[in-house]
């Protein structure tokens, strides 16, 4: 289509110029000339006086002058080296491992146990654990106690093929497989000699599970929650590292890695004071700084869009609020020396939480408030939007209805009970953290009206008002679901007639739940099963090992909490373990 030539004694406009070139640079852009975050446009605006035999007068012509493929984004571009005459310390060990979370802690320990001196760099000011569960693996010696049988090659290939759709790397899985129960036991075991009680959780299946068997039993390591309790085992691997030789330095912050000829050779770090420290190592670095769920920017890089836009809601990216500290370290240190990355978007850890008071939501989630972190916001009832519309079948399994939640506006909904709620719930059977105790539930109810995540009303009209959703559309959904409810069947979303009951008897009660980033984004530096990373061409950058989160390979799509409970973890001690021995055998 031709654009129309301007009329005599007419001026050219800025934005009807650009109008006019917009095809142009339209046809750049989707043709991959410009393109998105990972090579981001530059167009350079000037202002040209012409003229012409079409023009009566001379007229300033917007035009573009440049075009401009800047490669990629600032912040993946490598920062210059710290020259030498800056450094103001030097320390030279075998092994350097950065992160003292579980992976750098059992990586230290490995390497020292071998004989390597080891040092440990970790930019928080003491080892950075957290969470609830460590999965044992196939032979996990509590799940014998226990009478317990898992068959763990059913779970690893739903993992692989339903969780991660066959996009991850299989041969890291089976590592895990072979490596986990042995060194998650040696750690069970050091837990019960230092009194923490590790034990196994077993939840209830889902009713609705065609397998019967989500969500499979783990370990935790507390007797007041089921949620948390992980943290507990830091400072046990800290001296049990230390006892073998390990020196550890915190608040200390790796910047940059140093690679001469070829090979990773150390670190350079910056400690509380601002000096810098050279780190030089014998024989290997291991990265073990974790994800990045803490830099905004690399969230919006990296992470899938739904995921990415929580970055910029208040209070919907978590661990931040406790230990701000993943903040991708690992991966930009090791893309900054030619290491490979996964393929983005990256695998994230999200979560349903209660709106409200972020105080008593965050309790909530951890197991330490009311209703012991069991919510009624995951129980089968009604789901509605901000929009005051239905929008899934509400007996999903948990990953799915966060996949559902977090599509909606603001990624947030209202679980809808009436005052049968207690009746209903000793029917709703297991499933992660449904209610299915009423006194629980009161509990729960209770603590979520006082700290402003529920509201109550004696009408459907007063709840929605409340609500602050559409008040005719919150009415017609509840008339369509008590239809649905009486005709048996479910014909909008096939959630099983079970649990459609109708929303008839007052009081009414309306909970928020929000969707949130949890803990991680599953997204690494691309290693082989020694844990060594991978440059672009998929061989080993000699030096340089990477384990837990800012390891890659490992997780694809979204993250499950009930196919392999605790996986996370388990990857990381595991895997912590394994890079130690091997680079300190290296």
């Amino acid at each position: 289509m031709s654009e129309k030539a301007p009329e005599k004694g007419t001026k050219i406009s800025r934005r009807g110029f650009l109008s006019a070139t917009a095809t142009g640079v339209a046809g750049l852009i989707v043709g991959g000339i410009i393109g998105s975050q990972a090579f981001p446009r530059e167009i350079k605006i000037t202002e040209t006086k012409v003229e012409t035999t079409t023009i009566t007068k001379p007229t300033t012509v917007t035009q573009i002058s440049t075009v401009t493929v800047t490669g990629e984004p600032a912040i993946l571009t490598p920062p210059p080296p710290i020259p030498d005459e800056k450094i103001a310390e030097k320390i030279t060990a075998d092994i350097v491992v950065v992160g003292a979370g579980l992976a750098g802690l059992m990586a230290a320990y490995a390497a020292a146990e071998e004989g390597a001196d080891t040092v440990v760099i970790e930019k928080h000011k003491g080892p950075n654990v957290r969470g609830a569960h460590i999965n044992p693996g196939p032979a996990g010696k509590l799940f014998k106690e226990a009478g317990l049988s898992v068959d763990y090659e059913k779970a690893v290939r739903e993992q692989i093929d339903i969780i991660s759709g066959n996009k991850v790397d299989e041969s890291l899985v089976r590592l895990w497989l072979a490596n986990s129960s042995k060194i998650v036991d040696f750690i069970a075991d050091l837990a019960r000699a230092n009194g923490i009680p590790a034990q196994v959780l077993k939840p209830k299946t889902y009713l609705e599970d065609a397998w019967k068997e989500w969500p499979r039993p783990t370990y935790k390591f507390s007797d007041e929650t089921d949620f948390d309790g992980v943290a507990q085992l830091a400072p046990i691997l800290e001296k049990l590292a230390k006892d073998k030789g390990a020196r550890f330095y915190y608040n200390t912050k790796a910047i940059q890695l140093v690679k001469e000829k070829g090979k990773v050779t150390g670190v350079i770090a910056q400690d509380a004071n601002g000096r810098y420290i050279k780190f030089t190592s014998n024989k290997a670095v291991i990265l073990c700084t974790g994800d990045y769920s803490s830099n905004k920017d690399l969230l919006k890089l990296w992470a899938p869009p739904e995921v990415a836009r929580l970055a910029d809601i208040p209070n919907r990216i978590i661990y931040p609020m406790i230990t701000p500290t993943n903040t991708g370290d690992g991966q930009l240190m090791g893309l900054w020396v030619g290491a490979a990355l996964d393929e983005p978007p990256h695998c994230p850890l999200c979560y349903i939480m209660t709106g409200g008071d972020v105080g008593f939501a965050i309790s909530s989630l951890a197991g330490l408030g009311p209703g012991k972190g069991y919510m009624l916001i995951c129980n089968p009832f009604l789901f509605v939007n901000i929009l005051g519309e239905r929008f899934t079948n509400e007996a999903l399994p948990w990953m799915w209805i966060i996949n559902r939640v977090l599509q909606q506006p603001k990624a947030m909904y209202w679980t809808i009970l009436d005052s049968k709620w207690e009746e209903q719930v000793t029917k709703h059977g297991g499933g992660y953290r449904r209610i299915t105790d009423p006194e629980l539930g009161k509990e729960f109810l209770e603590g979520a009206l006082k700290n402003g995540a529920a509201v109550m009303a004696n009408t459907i009209e007063e709840l929605g008002k409340k609500m602050e959703v559409p008040i005719e559309t919150f009415k017609k959904t509840i008339e369509r679901y008590n239809e649905l409810c009486k005709k048996g069947v479910d014909e909008d979303f096939g959630k099983p007639s079970r649990y459609m009951v109708p929303i008839e008897s007052p009081p009414f009660y309306a909970i928020q739940g929000i969707a949130v980033l949890l803990n991680m984004v599953g997204g690494g530096l691309k290693v082989n099963n020694r844990l060594q990373v991978l440059d672009k061409e998929g061989k080993p950058i000699p030096g340089l090992y990477a384990a837990g989160n800012v390891a890659g390979g490992f997780y694809a799509q979204y993250y499950s909490l009930v196919v392999i409970p605790g996986l996370s973890h388990s990857r990381a001690v595991t895997f912590g373990y394994l890079a130690g021995k091997n680079a300190a055998r290296s």
